[in-house]
C-alpha cells in the first residue's frame, strides 16, 4: 500500500499532519511570545503617519475583525479537510511557517497603532481565546490579511481558492477602517506571502518530500518514493 495514497487517510498520512499541527502550534508559541514583546515595544513608539489612513473614515467593524477571522480559522481547517486532505501536512507547516515569518517581523519592526484605532480588548471572543493570537501593537504585516491570502495560494479547488482571496479583502478593508494597521502592514502582507509562498515552492517542497520518505524507510523499509 502505498503510504502516500491521495485517496486514503494512510497512518503516515496521520502521522505526518499529527507532527505539523504540533510544529503549527509551536508556531502559535513563538507568535505569542513575539506578541507580547511587540506590545511592550509599541507601548514605546509612536503612532506614524499614513497617508491612506488619513483620507479613509473610521468605521466600526470590530464585530468583522472578530468573528471574520474567527470564520476564516472554522473555513481553512474545513476545506482542508474537505478538499486537500491529502496535502493537509504541507499546509499546516506552510501557515507555521508564516507565523514564524510574521513574528520576526514583529520583533524587528516595532510599531504603536495608528491614531484613532479601535480597540477590540472587550469583546468576548478575543479576551478568551484571541488573546493568545492577536495583541495591541502586532502590526507588521497584517496576519488578518495574510492568513486568508495564504488560502487562497495554496488551495486548488477553484471556489474554495476565491472564498479565501474574498475573505482576504475583507479582512484588509476591515483592518484599515477600523484603523487597526497601517496600510503598510495589509500591502505587505500580500508581498511577504506570496514571496513566502514561492520560496517553500521553490526551495523547501522537495527537500521536505525527500526527508519525509527518508523517516518512512529508515521506520518501515522501503516502500513508494516522493508523491504529492
Amino acid at each position: 500500500m502505498n503510504p502516500w495514497d491521495r485517496h486514503r487517510l494512510t497512518p503516515a498520512r496521520i502521522a505526518e499532519m499529527v507532527l505539523a499541527f504540533c510544529g503549527l502550534m509551536a508556531a502559535f508559541y513563538v507568535n505569542y511570545l513575539a506578541g507580547r514583546l511587540a506590545d511592550t515595544q509599541g507601548e514605546l513608539a509612536r503612532p506614524s503617519p499614513d497617508l491612506l489612513l488619513s483620507t479613509l473614515p473610521v468605521v466600526d467593524l470590530r464585530v468583522l475583525f472578530v468573528w471574520g477571522f474567527a470564520v476564516f480559522l472554522v473555513w481553512a481547517f474545513a476545506a482542508g479537510w474537505l478538499y486537500e486532505r491529502h496535502r493537509g501536512a504541507h499546509i499546516l507547516w506552510l501557515y507555521a511557517l508564516l507565523i514564524l515569518v510574521r513574528s520576526g517581523f514583529m520583533i524587528l519592526t516595532p510599531m504603536h497603532l495608528p491614531k484613532g484605532a479601535l480597540l477590540v480588548d472587550g469583546q468576548s471572543f478575543l479576551m478568551s481565546i484571541g488573546q493568545y493570537i492577536n495583541f495591541k501593537h502586532d502590526l507588521f504585516f497584517s496576519a488578518h490579511t495574510a492568513m486568508p491570502y495564504l488560502g487562497y495560494l495554496v488551495h486548488r479547488k477553484r471556489w474554495v481558492a476565491w472564498s479565501f482571496l474574498g475573505l482576504s479583502v475583507l479582512m484588509a478593508v476591515t483592518v484599515l477602517l477600523t484603523r487597526l494597521h497601517y496600510s503598510i502592514d495589509v500591502l505587505a502582507a500580500y508581498f511577504i506571502t506570496y514571496a513566502l509562498y514561492r520560496f517553500e515552492r521553490r526551495w523547501l517542497r522537495r527537500p521536505y518530500r525527500r526527508l519525509r520518505h527518508a523517516a518512512f524507510v529508515r521506520l518501515r523499509g522501503p516502500g513508494p518514493g516522493l508523491v504529492d
